[in-house]
């Protein structure tokens, strides 16, 4: 899967599973751009994959921000020349129990994990149109957006939105050569997952944060946590040419945890 000459932006890309997927669009061939609030953190990781070898571009910005979507975008034109791809991962986690949960802690949630998704997309498909680029649009979900998971239901109800958001955007892009699919990744070894969702839990049962963990990786039949590499490599595929026949799909990468 050669991305020779192109472009892809990844939101949430200075670490976890977007720093993951900038990495292999780098060894691909491609520049990158790279989006993340946390300058200090974006820049680390800026550099790291320069001293790989890619070519990349940081933009520090929050995808729930409509001003930082279209300056995301613009700066990846001005610096970069084109998208070809654009990858949605940008999201934060909220575990508690729902009727503790607080108006402004489930508008920030669908703000980020929905709104991220609309914002960036709509600045992005409006250059792809213009330009007549026949994009490749990759959303990161969850698999908690097709079951529902306990004390998460505003990042639930959020990655749902994203699931729909990708099939309905789909048919209507596909007259424009715009592919638009999403990934539902289970339980990720990422820092989102052990300090944003096992840490809190094991406080909310006052437990210790191993036995929640052991408790999640029994009930997973590969018994492990999902590879930030995996799912890169599998937003790599939806976004090459050998899946130009794949669009308004949702994609479980779960370790088996949910298997019908």
């Amino acid at each position: 899967m050669s991305f020779k000459d192109r472009v892809a932006i990844v939101t949430g890309g200075s670490m976890g599973a977007g720093l993951a997927t900038a990495r292999a669009f780098i060894q691909a061939g491609a520049g990158v751009a790279i989006m993340a609030r946390n300058g200090e953190r974006l820049q680390m990781a800026a550099e790291e994959l320069r001293r790989e070898g890619g070519i990349v571009h940081a933009v520090q910005g929050d995808v729930s921000s409509p001003a930082d979507a279209a300056r995301a975008v613009r700066e990846t034109l001005d610096r970069l020349g084109r998208i070809d791809v654009l990858v949605n991962n940008a999201g934060i986690a909220l575990a508690k129990k729902f009727n503790d949960t607080t108006t402004e802690e489930w508008d920030r949630v669908m703000a980020v994990n929905a709104g991220g998704v609309f914002h960036m997309t709509r600045e992005t498909v409006d250059y792809m149109i213009k330009s007549q680029v026949p994009g490749r649009i990759v959303n990161v979900a969850s698999i908690s957006g097709k079951t529902g998971s306990i004390f998460a239901v505003p990042y639930s109800a959020s990655k749902a939105a994203v699931i729909g958001f990708t099939k309905a955007l789909a048919k209507e892009l596909t007259p424009h050569g715009i592919n638009v699919n999403c990934i539902c990744p289970g339980a990720m070894d990422t820092e989102m997952f052990h300090k944003g969702t096992i840490e809190v839990v094991a406080e909310i049962f006052h437990k210790d944060a191993e036995s929640i963990k052991k408790g999640i990786l029994a009930a997973i039949p590969m018994k492990r946590l999902l590879d930030p590499k995996e799912a890169a490599s599998l937003i790599l595929y939806l976004a090459s040419d050998e899946a130009r026949g794949i669009t308004g799909q949702a994609w479980d990468i779960t370790c088996g945890l949910e298997i019908h």
